[in-house]
């Protein structure tokens, strides 16, 4: 009798772990023509990786399926993405099967004009910081000190939120692609012949 139940039992439990480790039906149904579901918006393509058949999409809401976000999806046919850069202003549809996305329209519309740091950081940096980021009297030089120990990231924030009494905020006055552009400018051009050793990341 003892034995005849340890049967059962092992049979039972050998049962209860292949239900769970092996996919059932349901699972295994492909996904039909019904449950694909269709959305449409637009934006901005932020990068096109053409060996990949992906672009990024930095993209307005999309009626239905989500608020506005950045996106890198796969194109149903690579040629999709011929004539496409980024800062082009685009209009795109996607299919939605399950947990896959795919872009299946795209259509280029115009493009975003080009942000140019240097004249924004003259107008907008250079009065408190000198025309080459030498220093003045209201501001200090991006050359030299502590102006080289920020990341990117942290001059992006400090420009944008300010400083106390030490240097305004930016995020009223200039937009976050403006703002991207001047830090872009300061690090890019301004400190490019800084010795390497003085520029290190600075620890809070």
């Amino acid at each position: 009798m003892k034995t005849y139940l340890k049967i059962i039992t092992l049979l039972t439990f050998a049962a209860g772990f292949f239900s769970l480790g092996c996919p059932t039906q349901e699972a295994l149904k492909p996904v039909s023509p019904a449950d694909v579901q269709t959305y449409k918006s637009t934006g901005v393509v932020r990068a096109v990786d053409r060996a990949a058949g992906k672009i990024t999409i930095d993209h307005d809401d999309i009626p239905g399926y989500m608020t506005a976000m950045q996106m890198n999806e796969a194109v149903r046919d690579p040629q999709m993405l011929d004539g496409l850069k980024a800062n082009d202003k685009v209009e795109f549809e996607i299919e939605r099967a399950g947990s896959k996305i795919t872009i299946t329209k795209i259509t280029k519309t115009g493009e975003v004009a080009t942000v140019n740091g240097g004249e924004l950081y003259k107008t907008s940096c250079a009065e408190c910081h000198g025309g080459s980021g030498e220093g003045a009297p209201k501001g200090i030089s991006l050359l030299k000190g502590h102006a080289l120990e920020h990341t990117e990231k942290e001059y992006v924030d400090q420009v944008t939120n300010g400083e106390g009494k030490k240097m305004p905020a930016f995020k009223d006055k200039l937009s976050p692609e403006q703002i991207a552009a001047v830090v872009k400018f300061v690090r890019g051009e301004l400190q490019k012949d800084v010795p390497k050793e003085e520029m290190k990341e600075h620890k809070h």
